[in-house]
């Protein structure tokens, strides 16, 4: 029996190393996988932050043109027509007819802003006005608090709140709060 046994183990003996080798090259390709797999994610993570850096880039670069001051039409061309050396005389009514336009350029949001606001004040005006007439026969007193409902309490909050909060948002972030 021992005879049989040492003619099996000397007959397997030289598969031993090809069957180690095996089973190191598998681990071997186990190990590069994992290495690979690790790889791929922290492409993709890297992927995801220079995605983010642009984002924030951009969100950057777009807030710094909001910011920048109007350029006024009329002054350029009085710059240029300085630089030239042409006369001032002979663009002033270019340059006039640009500072109005700059002008109606800058009152569109505030003029629709007090426009909406005067309209509003016309309508509750309105409104008191017909409460307490003899139709209703209501005080003055309870025509106001017929007026203001829970709408005119959500605008008035609105426009405090953003108020305010643009004026801790220009403390906070730079700037002067007027």
């Amino acid at each position: 029996m021992l005879s049989i046994l040492t003619g099996l183990l000397g007959f397997a003996g030289p598969f031993l190393p090809e069957l180690l080798k095996f089973f190191t090259r598998k681990q071997d390709n186990a190990h590069e996988l994992a290495l690979l797999e690790m790889r791929l994610k922290a492409g993709a993570q890297e992927h995801l932050w220079k995605m983010e850096e642009i984002t924030a880039t951009a969100d950057i670069a777009e807030a710094k043109e909001l910011h920048k001051p109007q350029v006024s039409f009329g002054v350029q061309i009085l710059d240029k027509a300085h630089d030239s050396g042409m006369n001032p005389w002979l663009v002033a009514p270019v340059f006039y007819l640009f500072a109005a336009l700059d002008f109606i350029n800058g009152m569109v949001r505030p003029a629709v802003a007090y426009a909406s606001f005067g309209f509003y004040i016309a309508y509750k005006w309105a409104m008191y006005e017909t409460l307490t007439s003899d139709r209703f026969g209501n005080t003055p007193a309870s025509a106001l608090t017929q007026l203001w409902g829970e709408q005119d309490w959500a605008v008035l909050t609105l426009i405090l709140s953003y108020f305010f909060g643009a004026r801790v948002a220009k403390l906070a972030f730079g700037g002067k709060a007027k």
